[in-house]
């Protein structure tokens, strides 16, 4: 008897607890979704997304078969092909709805229908779990989220990485400042960063944010800090997914929604605007709620999760070898 097989679609054009469909796409998004394979020990899963979120999800050894396709006319003649046991799509997208009604499934979840109304816009099975996440007022992790969409109880899954970073700690912090262009919203101010830097750099070797144009590359970025200073953002995830510490600043969005596995500390902006979280791309208001985090709110959470007295110590330096005495 083979395997029991299972297809996801979920490539970040959409979010899963937010309305809007983008052209841009959402890698954090992408990334926490692979909390689900942990679920799927011995499946043979298949997985597709999209092109520009394939190294966060290349040699996933929980993976078996991974496209990526932005459309679904852009898939290998005959990939998607035989009977899944479980189909799972988490893509708002019209075309990618229809191509998942016409897979052949035992069990699907996610998404069916998003242009329908109500509860016709979901899978039977996921449709209590996605209307309270998209519609209600409560808010709870994302990865209770997902696991109540395909009819499981979260038991603490972790993300899974594929990508084996090479670098060990040689900083002792990372700031991770910058933000995607889906989220301008989410961005602490730069002369808060530039404050902090400040601060933190008398008692920490403190190292900026490198490598925005290529996802491995920032991971061995990541990889290179004991703590990462991060806004709502891949570097959060990417942060838990290699198990640093961190420091996260939320405003526009919540910070519910994210679990931070016993690793970190949440710094949340001290406002009570009835808008909080927005969930926006554009504030209304010439303080943002991001502006109103302060430089020693987030200087007091890094010293509790690693006080100075803990910091890499700078490797010794020897006494310089005369030039050419290795070779004799």
């Amino acid at each position: 008897m083979g395997r029991r097989r299972l297809l996801i679609i979920k490539h970040g054009f959409s979010e899963t607890c937010d309305h809007k469909v983008s052209s841009v796409v959402s890698l954090g998004d992408v990334f926490r979704c692979t909390c689900l394979l942990e679920a799927f020990y011995g499946w043979e899963v298949t997985w597709i997304t999209s092109v520009a979120a394939a190294d966060l999800l290349t040699e996933n050894h929980l993976i078996d078969h991974l496209y990526l396709a932005d459309e679904p006319k852009s898939l290998p003649d005959g990939a998607i092909s035989g009977h899944y046991d479980k189909l799972v799509n988490l893509e708002k997208q019209q075309d990618w709805c229809e191509f998942a009604l016409e897979v052949s499934a035992g069990e699907r979840f996610g998404f069916r229908d998003w242009a329908a109304s109500g509860d016709e816009a979901f899978y039977p099975a996921s449709a209590k779990a996605l209307a309270t996440a998209l519609h209600g007022h409560e808010y709870r992790s994302m990865q209770e989220t997902l696991f109540a969409t395909i009819g499981l109880e979260w038991r603490g899954e972790r993300y899974r990485l594929g990508y084996r970073p090479r670098i060990i700690p040689i900083y002792d912090i990372g700031l991770n400042h910058h933000v995607g262009s889906k989220w301008p919203t989410k961005l602490w101010p730069k002369k808060n960063w530039d404050a902090l830097y400040n601060i933190l750099s008398e008692h920490y070797s403190v190292s900026w944010q490198q490598s925005l144009n290529s996802v491995r590359h920032y991971i061995e970025w990541l990889s290179s800090n004991r703590l990462i200073i991060t806004c709502d953002s891949l570097g959060l995830h990417l942060a838990i997914g290699l198990r640093r510490k961190l420091v996260g600043l939320f405003g526009p969005t919540s910070a519910e929604l994210i679990y931070l596995y016993g690793l970190g500390m949440k710094v949340t902006a001290p406002c009570d605007r009835s808008c909080m979280p927005c969930f926006q791309s554009r504030c209304d208001y010439s303080e943002s709620c991001m502006d109103m985090i302060t430089v020693d709110m987030v200087v007091d959470a890094v010293r509790e999760l690693m006080p100075p007295q803990s910091r890499i110590q700078p490797p010794r330096i020897e006494a310089a070898t005369p030039i050419g005495a290795a070779l004799l």
